[in-house]
């Protein structure tokens, strides 16, 4: 300790010494002392009897000193009982300028008397714990003693939980000093004032800036990290809700009040009073300002959006960003951006799933940025496209949330943006090529193992983009529904959604597929990948046969790959996301193939070219159309790239 050279083991200035504070915060120290300065090259104290308002006292800067004042004798407002106030306040309710208690005229209470009250100057003070508060002898003849009206640090009262309290109160409901929040000691603690510069963290002043119950402080105690404050609530009676919403989000949104009670993908929100699925302490009782109504979306944490617990299992938060801000209609007309959006400049940092964007510089300096070119344009957390990923701007997401990244949801059609597309088609998911998942029990799709923990399928067999994901699982290797029984079920830990229309979804295995000859990854295509015209390849699936016996075996047929400007033709929605095949009545794609792979032969190498989309025809003499795996490539690789580091982490 840098006072250890002093007598003062008895002495709380002992333990504060070392510190960065601005005032000494304490009143258990048995030693008449008011301050003390730090001398910074010998790391000693030295202890003052007065403090800095002293009469007498003369005031010189020097680097090397740092003065430590006694909060006693600084602080304006009364801590616990009316008779500890030491502060510097010299006049009475009435403005009378008080006497010196040392004056001969007075006899009654003369400083030499009383020196445990500090009755020094004409400061007011209160040496007969008179339940009026602080007194004083007044220079008016005709007023012989008067109080001097100063108020109980308490007296500065709280609306709703105390978050924009900016009293002075610096002890617990238990009397504990705080400690400063710029202070380490006794308790490390994170609310450092620099990184929360708006929720007033000054001195050691009782504030609430985590949204608890009402505002507390860190204690001077070690063996109590914290406690609340004693602080009165404001009478609110009078106040009128001018700012509340009910159809739209002004600035953050901690005034709506509409009933918004599902999430942007369709989830439930789970009620405030109700702990299941997910735990929280946001309860209706404890907010009562806050409106915390039925499972309504709302904002008690002061978050960026409103926001709601989900009744999905595995996702405890989402924001509801699909309720329009107030001033939506002049926003939307620039937030837009054309062709792949590389050079879309705009200020949008909300993906398509309602989920806020994570700053830029984060994955910048660590090294985990998709950009090949440059880092030019990612400013803070607005939706770029780095690596010219053709399917647009797209971002990062923090963490805690079930997507590392998405996509924007908004796109130019002309090249002077007049319109942006706002509506999202629902987005479904499935398995693998040579196995099949289970819906409670019942057989639904196929899809393709790319790799031993990922599974390329439709959307087509899941409810959502969120669904319960306990109520799906995985099985490799079947060839037939009756072998079920002796394949494991591997169950399904994410589910994430391609690109806006490609139809497709890549499920994450919560275990690596077994893999063996009845059941082994497939090989994905190159990006530019194209197979000629008339080249044979085979489609995969546990559809309908049309009553040949064999609706519950992995079946297969052979289709001849068609030219995409006649099936575009024939299609009219083929385009480059899409590719065709076959054509031969009686052979092709029927219900419940969806996901079923396209797997075209390159050497020895099986690779999956397309995925099978729901018909509205069974096995018709027109050609088949299929997802083209090779145009979503890169979305493919991407989300191999980023969800492992998110399972690590």
């Amino acid at each position: 300790m840098c006072c250890a050279s002093l007598p003062l083991s008895s002495c709380v200035f002992t333990y504060f010494c070392c510190s960065s504070f601005v005032h000494l915060s304490t009143t258990s120290c048995v030693l008449p002392h008011r301050a003390f300065n730090f001398q910074r090259h010998s790391r000693k104290c030295h202890l003052l009897p007065f403090d800095r308002f002293t009469h007498g006292v003369q005031k010189q800067a020097n680097v090397n000193f740092t003065l430590y004042e006694k909060k006693d004798y600084i602080r304006e407002c009364i801590v616990g009982t009316k008779d500890n106030y030491r502060g510097r306040r010299s006049w009475t309710r009435s403005n009378i300028t008080c006497q010196a208690w040392s004056d001969n005229n007075i006899n009654e209470f003369y400083p030499d008397r009383y020196p445990t009250q500090d009755l020094r100057e004409n400061f007011c003070r209160n040496p007969n714990n008179d339940p009026g508060g602080p007194w004083c002898y007044t220079t008016d003849p005709n007023v012989r003693a008067e109080e001097c009206g100063i108020p109980q640090c308490s007296e500065v009262c709280m609306t709703c939980n105390g978050e924009d309290y900016r009293g002075k109160m610096d002890h617990t409901e238990s009397g504990k000093e705080c400690q400063r929040w710029d202070s380490a000691r006794p308790h490390k603690h994170n609310f450092q004032p620099k990184k929360y510069k708006d929720k007033d963290l000054k001195d050691n002043y009782c504030r609430n800036p985590d949204n608890r119950l009402r505002p507390w402080c860190y204690t001077m105690d070690p063996k109590t990290p914290w406690e609340y404050c004693n602080i009165t609530l404001c009478d609110s009676s009078g106040d009128a809700d001018v700012n509340v919403t009910t159809s739209c989000v002004q600035g953050k949104g901690t005034d709506y009040r509409g009933t918004m009670n599902v999430t942007p993908e369709g989830v439930t929100c789970q009620r405030w009073d109700s702990q299941f699925p997910h735990n929280h302490s946001f309860l209706p009782q404890n907010f009562k300002c806050k409106d915390l109504r039925e499972n309504y979306c709302r904002n008690p944490d002061g978050a960026d959006y409103p926001w709601c617990f989900t009744t999905d299992p595995n996702q405890r938060i989402a924001n509801c960003t699909h309720i329009p801000r107030c001033d939506a209609d002049t926003t939307q007309k620039i937030e837009c951006y054309e062709n792949n959006g590389e050079m879309y400049r705009g200020t949008l940092a909300i993906t398509r799933s309602g989920i806020p964007c994570a700053d830029w510089s984060h994955h910048i300096n660590s090294g985990d940025s998709h950009s090949p070119v440059s880092n030019v344009g990612l400013e803070k957390n607005y939706c770029r496209n780095p690596d010219r990923d053709k399917h647009g701007p797209w971002c990062y997401t923090n963490p805690n949330n079930r997507l590392a990244w998405d996509y924007l949801s908004y796109i130019c059609l002309y090249t002077k943006c007049p319109i942006t597309i706002t509506h999202l088609r629902p987005f479904y998911l499935i398995g693998t090529i040579v196995f099949f998942h289970f819906h409670r029990n019942i057989h639904l799709c196929g899809g393709s193992l790319i790799r031993e923990d990922w599974v390329l399928t439709d959307q087509q067999c899941f409810t959502s983009c969120v669904p319960d994901l306990k109520d799906y699982s995985v099985q490799v290797g079947l060839h037939h529904l009756n072998e079920s029984s002796s394949h494991p079920r591997l169950h399904i830990s994410r589910l994430i959604c391609g690109p806006e229309g490609s139809n497709l979804v890549m499920l994450k295995l919560a275990d690596p597929a077994p893999v063996s000859e009845g059941a082994s990854t497939i090989h994905l295509p190159v990006k530019e990948c194209q197979i000629a015209e008339g080249t044979n390849c085979t489609m995969y699936g546990w559809g309908e046969t049309k009553n040949t016996g064999h609706d519950e075996a992995l079946n297969t047929v052979v289709m001849p790959m068609v030219n995409n400007d006649m099936c575009s033709q024939i299609k009219g929605d083929a385009g480059e996301s899409r590719i065709c095949a076959g054509g031969k009545r009686g052979e092709g794609v029927c219900d419940k193939d969806n996901g079923g792979p396209l797997v075209c032969q390159e050497h020895e190498r099986k690779v999956i070219i397309g995925v099978s989309i729901q018909r509205t025809k069974c096995a018709s003499s027109q050609p088949a159309l299929f997802v083209n795996v090779a145009f979503y490539s890169e979305w493919i690789y991407k989300v191999f790239k980023l969800y492992p580091s998110v399972e690590k982490n």
